[in-house]
């Protein structure tokens, strides 16, 4: 079964802890933003690549030419911007990353897509994040049966995508050898120095 695959970049935070738009940030040599490196890391895997954006923002640097989509009101946080995708294409499966992890790697996001082509009709893959086990939701695909489970949670009040995947239990990947940081997250100055980034 062929279901279309599709890329979202989530972006639409406020980096109020960050004290500046992380997705406009450049963190590796190749002196790429997070919002270009992420959306080319997207490209080859997906029909077409979204923004996810909050009302009103500005499209980040590296963004440019990119399709937006815009926060609906619906929920809060990044399942806003998952819901919002789902209004755009409810018939496809969407391949989800937020811009606020600098070592997402091309191999990561190609595991996903492999298990998502071998099981198209599970509603979510996602990695285990180390070490709780828990799954990371924002690296990861939501296939169109997410799209209900999504709505009848927002509708609960449960705006957590982690803790929908685990309800649900979403079909889990282990990170592969010497990958355990490819999901650690950026949100303030000070997660930068242990991660040997350097934000220019």
């Amino acid at each position: 079964m062929e279901i279309p695959l599709n890329g979202l970049l989530l972006a639409g935070g406020k980096s109020s802890r960050m004290g500046r738009d992380k997705a406009s940030m450049v963190l590796g040599p190749d002196g790429l933003t997070q919002a270009r490196r992420c959306l080319g890391l997207l490209l080859p895997f997906c029909q077409r690549v979204y923004l996810s954006l909050r009302e009103g923002q500005s499209v980040p640097e590296g963004g440019a030419g990119f399709p937006v989509v815009r926060d609906s009101g619906e929920a809060r946080g990044p399942l806003r911007g998952i819901l919002t995708a789902f209004r755009e294409d409810s018939a496809a499966a969407w391949l989800v990353v937020a811009c606020d992890l600098p070592f997402v790697t091309a191999g990561i996001l190609s595991r996903l897509v492999e298990r998502h082509r071998a099981e198209p009709l599970d509603p979510f893959v996602a990695y285990a994040n180390p070490p709780d086990g828990l799954p990371e939701p924002l690296c990861a695909i939501y296939g169109p049966a997410a799209f209900a489970l999504l709505q009848r949670h927002a509708a609960l009040g449960n705006f957590s995508p982690g803790r929908i995947m685990r309800e649900e239990n979403a079909a889990l990947l282990d990170l592969p050898p010497g990958g355990q940081a490819a999901l650690a997250n950026i949100n303030t100055p000070q997660d930068l120095e242990p991660l040997g980034a350097h934000p220019r």
